[in-house]
């Protein structure tokens, strides 16, 4: 019944959720409001509940729903009023988090009465995670279960660490080879100034990035940008490196030939080259 994306959430689905009194689990939680901005513990659970979201599978948070199945669900949705800015009133929280938590929210949002919505908001799940927060002279991570947010245990936030620097290594490797594939570019691209042999047997060898990328993968995917700049400087380096491989550095060529070949190679270092820019411009901005 829990909608799997932001469009799923309509005021059908909230209905049918409060009717059929279903509990909140790791994937979904009800707020009647955001927490006014004097109550601390308010604001400190709402920043938990999210770090734990992102430090899970991701879930939504429906704000304008009363969590009291007491109560009838004409009386749980009360929805928030319209006119508040909730978008700029939310995004303190997942701020708070270090290091912030990714999300999004559904736009425009549930009309549940007269000058009444329920904003949903999605909380992504994070390659980022562990995420955590500082709060009274300690660190707090928190997991998302079927019981709502809990500590994480030791032996899990390790994991999470582990697999943080795992990851961080393999994104530096990833950026070592486009920074390596776009200087040998850059000399290519130089081509008319060179003998033959001096770069006729070069290849731009994206083995290492093929290496690489399943286990970057989860980093790369929220950024379509960057998954096609990635691609399209694979193709041009694979295209280039085919090409290149049927000519033998070995054969003399009549200076026609060799003008049109150094011609050729150059124009090809430059498409690698641009490719190879773009991905590490889009990658530098993920990584800020």
């Amino acid at each position: 019944m829990i909608p799997d994306t932001l469009d799923g959430w309509t005021m059908d689905i909230v209905r049918a959720i409060v009717e059929q009194g279903v509990f909140e689990t790791d994937r979904f939680d009800f707020k009647e409001m955001l927490p006014h901005p004097s109550y601390e513990e308010g604001k400190r659970r709402l920043r938990r509940d999210l770090a734990a979201f992102a430090n899970s599978v991701g879930g939504f948070l429906a704000f304008g729903v009363k969590d009291d199945k007491g109560l009838s669900a004409q009386e749980r949705i009360v929805g928030l009023v319209s006119t508040h800015d909730f978008p700029e009133q939310f995004g303190n929280y997942p701020a708070g988090c270090e290091p912030s938590v990714d999300w999004t929210f559904k736009n425009p949002p549930i009309v549940c009465g007269p000058e009444r919505v329920v904003h949903v908001v999605h909380v992504l799940p994070s390659d980022r995670r562990p995420h955590g927060l500082f709060e009274d002279g300690r660190w707090w991570f928190t997991k998302r279960t079927n019981k709502g947010t809990e500590p994480l245990s030791y032996a899990e936030l390790r994991g999470l660490f582990t697999d943080a620097e795992q990851r961080r290594s393999n994104l530096l490797l990833f950026t070592a080879e486009l920074e390596r594939i776009r200087k040998l570019a850059e000399q290519q691209a130089m081509a008319s100034s060179r003998s033959t042999d001096q770069f006729v047997g070069v290849r731009y060898n994206t083995a290492r990035v093929e290496a690489v990328l399943p286990f970057i993968f989860g980093v790369l995917s929220g950024n379509t940008w960057l998954v096609g700049n990635v691609n399209e400087l694979r193709n041009v380096a694979q295209e280039a490196d085919a090409w290149l491989a049927g000519v033998s550095p070995y054969v003399t060529l009549d200076p026609w030939k060799q003008s049109a070949l150094r011609q050729k190679v150059a124009e090809d270092a430059r498409r690698v080259m641009n490719s190879a820019e773009r991905a590490l411009t889009q990658l530098e901005r993920l990584r800020a």
